[in-house]
C-alpha cells in the first residue's frame, strides 16, 4: 500500500459507501495507522517537520505545516495598544470549544461502551473472523481545497481503536474522525426528538477576536486554507519558540502567497493620495516589525479599518516609496536587498519604533539575513550585536557599515545662509571638533536618517586592503586608511574664509583623522566618505578609534558634521599622509543612555571638584576655595587657588541653547575664564583685588550636546600657561568631563615653571 504524502487526499468515503465491508479491511487501516504512529515517534519523516502553526480558515483550528509545502495568506498589523491581542493560549482555549467531535463540524456521536454487535475481538478480526457490518457514513458538503469528512462507524471498534485511527488520519490531514453512534434498537422505531439548533461556530464565539475572525473570512474568500497570524500563532511563553519565530520570520513572509497589511487607523473610501491622508501617516508604516512584512512578501494587499482593500505595494509603489523612503526597486523585489548597502538599509528604519528597544534591532535580522539570539533585557547592546553580527556576515565587507551621521558634501549641496555673505576675504573660521566619547559603531538606527543615498564601493586600488575584523577581548580589531585631520584638509573642503581646526586634546595627547570608507554618495559619485574619528595616547599600546564630530558656528549654524566627501584629487593631494593604521573599536560599556530618560528642561548645571584633585593641588602648595552658584551669580561656580605668593582664579560660566529642530535637544556650554594675580584673593575681596600684577585672562570652553549621547564622556583638557609681574610662570591644566544629568566634574593641576629650589633655600624659608 502506497503511503500517502502529505499533499494527498484520501477519499475514504470508499470505505462507508460500500456495506457490509470485510472486518480485515478495518483491522488493517487500524493496524496501519500504529505502525505509522510508531515510525512517526521512532523516526520522524521529514515532510511531517512542521515548523509553523496556521490557522485553518475554515475551522477555526490550529495546524502545523511546512511553509514551504503549504499555500497560505500572513497577517500584518499593529497590535491594538487598548485591548490588547488575543494570544495563543487564549485561542487555543476557545478552540478547544469546537475541536473534531465537540459539534462544530457535525453532530457529535458516541462509541457504545458495551460493543453490541461487534463479539469479534481484535485478535479474531487480525486472523480473518467474523465480519462486521458497516453502518453508511453521514458525509459533510465537501471544501474546495482539501476535503475533510467526518466519519461514523468503521465497524465496532473498541476505544483505544478509535484513538489510534483519529490519531493516524489526523496526522495524515486526511479527516477528522468523530466516535460512532450507538446503534440503534432493533425495536419498533421511535418518534425522531425535537430538533435542535446546530451547535454554534467558532467564527460566532463572542470571545473570539474580530481581528482574528476578518482576517480568516478575507484569507477563506479568497481562497486560502491557511493564514499566519503573529499575535496568536507564535506561543511567547516559550522563549525557544519565539526565538525561532523571529528568526524565521522573514523567510515566512517570504514564503507567504499573500500578506494582508491590516490598516486599523485608515477609514474605508478616502483619498490615500491627498497629502494628509490617514493611509499617509497611518501607523502601520512607523513599526519596526512591519518592514520586513512590507518587503519580504512578494505580494502585499492593503486593507482598511472595514477590512475593505485598498490596493498592493506594487499598484501603490509610488505612494509607498514616498511614505516610507524605501527605493521601489526594494520595495518591489526588482533587486535582492544584498544590492542595497548597509547603511541604505539601515536608513530604511530610522523612524520606526518598537515597544522595547531591543527589537529595534531585532526585527532588522531578515532584512540583513543576520541570526542572533533573543536577549530581552540586554536595552540597546542588541543593536550593537547586530551590527556586529552584519560585519563577520555581509560580503565584501561593507564599510557603509560605518556611514552614519551628517554628511558634507561640498559647497554646491549646502547652500550660503545669511550669515556667509558677512565673510571678509581672509576671515578667520572656527572649526571646532567634538571628542564624543562613542564607538564608530551607530548607537541606534535613527542615526542612519541621512544615509539612503550612500551606496558601497570598492576602494580604489591605491587605498584597497584586506578588510579584516577579528574579535578579541579588548574589542574588534579592525585596519582603516587614515587621513590626518588638519587646517590644510578642512580648508581643502570648506573653501570659505581662512580656516582654523581647533580639536579637543584628551589627556594632552589625541589624534584625530577622517577615516576613509569605500562608500560613496549617490550625488557625489567616485567621492570617498571620510569619517571623523579620534585616537586617544594608547596608555596600554593599543589605539583604540572613537566617532567625533567638527562643526562650524560661523557659517552653518552651528551644523555637526561626521562624514565629508573626498574627492579624488583630495585623496591624492593627501597620499603621503594617509596610514593604514590597525585600531580597535572597544565592546560595549555599561551606562544607562540619557535618550531613554523622559526628557526635562534644563536645570542649573552641578560641576564637581573631586577630593582626589583637592588632595593633589595642596601638594603642590595650593588651597582650594570651591564656590557652587550664588542667587546673585546663579550660573558661575568660582575655584581659587591661592599660594603665598600668587592665587589663580578659575570662574566657569554655562549657558544652554536649545534646538528646535530636533525636539528635545539642547547644548550646554561651559565657558571658563582663569587669570593669574600675584597677591593672594581674600574672601570677599571680589575681581578688584585681582587688578594690580594679574595676567590677563584666558578664556576656555566646552559644549554638550545632550540628546545626541548620553555617555559619559572627556569633554577636553586645555594646558594655559600664565604669568604675571613678581610671579613664576604656572602651567594650568584644566579639563571637564560630562558624567551626565548636567553633572560634570572639574580636573585642575598646576604645574610651576619655577627652578627647583636647593635644599639651604627651602630650609632658610622654613626657618624665616
Amino acid at each position: 500500500m502506497k503511503t500517502p504524502g502529505p499533499a494527498e487526499v484520501v477519499d475514504l468515503s470508499v470505505l462507508t459507501r460500500t456495506s457490509p465491508v470485510p472486518a480485515h479491511a478495518t483491522c488493517y487501516l487500524i493496524s496501519l495507522s500504529q505502525h505509522v504512529l510508531a515510525l512517526f515517534v521512532e523516526r520522524p519523516f521529514e515532510p511531517f517537520a512542521v515548523p509553523m502553526r496556521f490557522v485553518d480558515t475554515k475551522t477555526g483550528q490550529f495546524v502545523e505545516k511546512d511553509p514551504g509545502e503549504v499555500v497560505y495568506a500572513i497577517l500584518s498589523h499593529t497590535w491594538d495598544k487598548g485591548n490588547g491581542e488575543q494570544t495563543y493560549k487564549e485561542l487555543e482555549k476557545i478552540q478547544q470549544r469546537y475541536g473534531p467531535g465537540r459539534g462544530s463540524q457535525a453532530p457529535q456521536t458516541h462509541c457504545p461502551s458495551d460493543h453490541q454487535g461487534c463479539t469479534s475481538s481484535l485478535a479474531e478480526r487480525d486472523r480473518g473472523g467474523p465480519s462486521t457490518t458497516l453502518s453508511p457514513s453521514l458525509l459533510p458538503n465537501g471544501s474546495p481545497s482539501v476535503i475533510r469528512r467526518t466519519l461514523t462507524t468503521l465497524g465496532c471498534l473498541i476505544q483505544s481503536e478509535v484513538g489510534a485511527l483519529r490519531a493516524f488520519v489526523e496526522a495524515y490531514g486526511l479527516t477528522t474522525l468523530a466516535p460512532a453512534p450507538a446503534p440503534s434498537d432493533p425495536s419498533p422505531r421511535a418518534p425522531d426528538p425535537p430538533s435542535q439548533p446546530p451547535p454554534q461556530s467558532i467564527w460566532d464565539d463572542p470571545e473570539l477576536s474580530p481581528k482574528i475572525r476578518h482576517a480568516c473570512r478575507v484569507a477563506r474568500e479568497n481562497g486560502f486554507r491557511y493564514i499566519w497570524i503573529d499575535s496568536c500563532c507564535i506561543d511567547k511563553s516559550s522563549s525557544a519558540e519565539l526565538s525561532e519565530a523571529i528568526n524565521s520570520m522573514y523567510r515566512w513572509y517570504a514564503l507567504s502567497d499573500v500578506c494582508y497589511a491590516y490598516l486599523a487607523d485608515v477609514p474605508p473610501g478616502e483619498d490615500i493620495h491627498s497629502r494628509y491622508s490617514r493611509f499617509c501617516s497611518s501607523r502601520w508604516f512607523t513599526r519596526g516589525w512591519t518592514l520586513q512584512e512590507l518587503i519580504a512578501p512578494i505580494s502585499v494587499e492593503f486593507l482598511s479599518a472595514d477590512w475593505a482593500p485598498i490596493g498592493s505595494k506594487h499598484t501603490l509603489a509610488d505612494l509607498v516609496e514616498t511614505i516610507t523612503k524605501i527605493q521601489y526597486t526594494a520595495l518591489l523585489n526588482l533587486e535582492s536587498l544584498d544590492s542595497f548597502s548597509v547603511a541604505q538599509r539601515f536608513s530604511w528604519s530610522e523612524k520606526r519604533q518598537t515597544t522595547r528597544v531591543e527589537d529595534l534591532a531585532y526585527s532588522l535580522l531578515g532584512i540583513f539575513d543576520v541570526n542572533m539570539q533573543l536577549l530581552y533585557g540586554e536595552g540597546s547592546r542588541a543593536f550593537r550585536r547586530l551590527q556586529e553580527q552584519i560585519m563577520q556576515r555581509i560580503p565584501l565587507a561593507d564599510q557603509s557599515l560605518f556611514a552614519w551621521g551628517h554628511v558634507y558634501l561640498g559647497p554646491q549641496f549646502h547652500p550660503r545662509g545669511p550669515r556667509d555673505d558677512q565673510i571678509q576675504p581672509g576671515q578667520r573660521i572656527i572649526f571646532k571638533g567634538d571628542a564624543i566619547g562613542r564607538s564608530i559603531f551607530a548607537p541606534e538606527p535613527s542615526f542612519f536618517r541621512r544615509s539612503r543615498d550612500i551606496r558601497h564601493i570598492r576602494l580604489p586600488a591605491s587605498l584597497h586592503h584586506e578588510i579584516v575584523y577579528t574579535f578579541t577581548s579588548y574589542g574588534i580589531r579592525a585596519q582603516f586608511q587614515m587621513i590626518p585631520l588638519t587646517d590644510n584638509l578642512i580648508s581643502a573642503i570648506f573653501p570659505y574664509g581662512k580656516i582654523e581646526l581647533s580639536l579637543p586634546v584628551l589627556d594632552g595627547r589625541t589624534s584625530w583623522y577622517l577615516a576613509v570608507l569605500g562608500c560613496e554618495h549617490v550625488n557625489r559619485p567616485g567621492h570617498l566618505l571620510g569619517h571623523v574619528c579620534y585616537i586617544p595616547f594608547p596608555e596600554s599600546g593599543l589605539e583604540v578609534v572613537y566617532a567625533g564630530t567638527v562643526s562650524d558656528d560661523t557659517t552653518y549654524h552651528g551644523a555637526m558634521y561626521d562624514l565629508f566627501s573626498l574627492s579624488p584629487e583630495l585623496i591624492e593631494s593627501c597620499r603621503p599622509d594617509i596610514r593604514l593604521k590597525t585600531v580597535y573599536i572597544r565592546h560595549t560599556s555599561r551606562y544607562r543612555r540619557l535618550s531613554v530618560i523622559p526628557y526635562r528642561p534644563p536645570t542649573p548645571v552641578k560641576l564637581v571638584l573631586l577630593r582626589q584633585t583637592c588632595d593633589v593641588l595642596r601638594s603642590r602648595g595650593y588651597s582650594p576655595d570651591f564656590r557652587d552658584p550664588d542667587p546673585d551669580h546663579p550660573a558661575t561656580h568660582c575655584l581659587t587657588l591661592s599660594k603665598h605668593e600668587h592665587a589663580i582664579t578659575i570662574k566657569i560660566q554655562h549657558t544652554f541653547h536649545s534646538h528646535p529642530r530636533y525636539g528635545s535637544w539642547y547644548t550646554t556650554y561651559l565657558e571658563a575664564e582663569v587669570t593669574l594675580s600675584t597677591r593672594p584673593l581674600d574672601r570677599g575681596q571680589g575681581d578688584s583685588a585681582a587688578q594690580s600684577g594679574s595676567d590677563r585672562a584666558h578664556t576656555l570652553s566646552w559644549s554638550q550636546g545632550i540628546g545626541r549621547s548620553g555617555r559619559p564622556k572627556r569633554l577636553g583638557h586645555y594646558d594655559v600657561k600664565l604669568s604675571a609681574a613678581g610671579a613664576w610662570p604656572v602651567t594650568v591644566t584644566l579639563g571637564v568631563d560630562f558624567v551626565g544629568m548636567l553633572v560634570f566634574i572639574l580636573h585642575v593641576d598646576v604645574l610651576s615653571d619655577a627652578p627647583p629650589a636647593s635644599p639651604v633655600g627651602e630650609l632658610a624659608v622654613d626657618q624665616a
